[in-house]
């Protein structure tokens, strides 16, 4: 029931972030739509402008949100407990928090970036939010599980005993590239095309010793197309954390630059008098 309330919950969020966009944009769509100079005849020019009673408020609220998103990485450093929540559900929140806040911050902008310090908050939130989607797509595609090789081995063994070893021969000659904890993102992305290699290479030869379809049992042909995947994984699985790693580096370097460019935004809007109900 957990694996499928996660595979459910990054919907859910998906579906919040597209329905308060879809409220936002229809309450003020015939104000957005005008041109700057006709913006100021709109009724609702006060309310929705950047410094208005709505559009301040939404800059407040991605301003929480930017600042709970932080809170992934507080759960980062105590990843051992599992008392908080597993931490794919962690991270779907962050992911939430993040485009959710870019999308505040459009509306927050009244789609206009007339100031240099706008622009620089803008921008810099999409590189972090850009980054990060990017990141949480490498978190999909990296193995989670390190013993699957095993557990496939195992499970071909005991459907076609003996077959084990001829397997894992094969597997020893072509070795998984592997990857120091500290590599760069450029040294692991040039080591990509080794992974793939590895792997087609571990396909073809498993290839040719996994026995044809007539001649094996369901149980043996489902035991085999599972060493195939898993030791695909296993090819990559180095590599692919590695990249993850770097990548993230960098996204938290855009992070920091992005929290000070809000930071400088905030600071201003405080100091000139613009505080929504404060």
């Amino acid at each position: 029931m957990a694996q499928r309330s996660r595979r459910v919950l990054p919907y859910v969020l998906g579906a919040v972030v597209v329905a308060a966009a879809v409220v936002m944009a229809r309450r003020g769509w015939s104000f957005y739509g005008l041109s700057l100079e006709d913006r100021v005849e709109h009724p609702d020019f006060r309310k929705l402008r950047p410094s208005g009673i709505i559009g301040m408020g939404y800059g407040f609220v991605a301003a929480g949100l930017v600042l709970l998103n932080l809170s992934y990485l507080v759960r980062r450093l105590i990843a051992g407990s599992n008392r908080l929540g597993s931490m794919r559900v962690w991270l779907d929140l962050h992911v939430f928090t993040g485009v959710m806040a870019a999308v505040l911050v459009v509306f927050h902008s009244a789609l206009q970036l007339r100031t240099p310090i706008a622009k620089t908050s803008a921008a810099s939130l999409a590189v972090v939010v850009l980054t990060g989607l990017i990141g949480r797509f490498l978190y999909a595609l990296t193995p989670p599980d390190a013993s699957r090789l095993r557990l496939a081995l195992d499970g071909l063994e005991a459907a076609a005993p003996g077959a084990r070893l001829q397997a894992t021969a094969i597997l020893d000659g072509l070795p998984a590239p592997r990857l120091p904890a500290n590599a760069s993102l450029v040294r692991s992305l040039i080591t990509i095309p080794r992974w793939r290699r590895v792997a087609a290479q571990r396909a073809s030869a498993l290839g040719v010793l996994e026995p044809s379809r007539a001649e094996a049992t369901p149980a043996v042909r489902t035991a085999w197309r599972e060493l195939h995947k898993a030791s695909k994984a296993e090819a990559r699985a180095s590599g692919m954390a590695a990249l993850l790693r770097s990548w993230r580096g960098l996204h938290r370097f855009f992070a920091l630059l992005m929290l000070i460019a809000v930071g400088v935004h905030a600071g201003i809007a405080w100091h000139y008098g613009y505080r929504w109900i404060f």
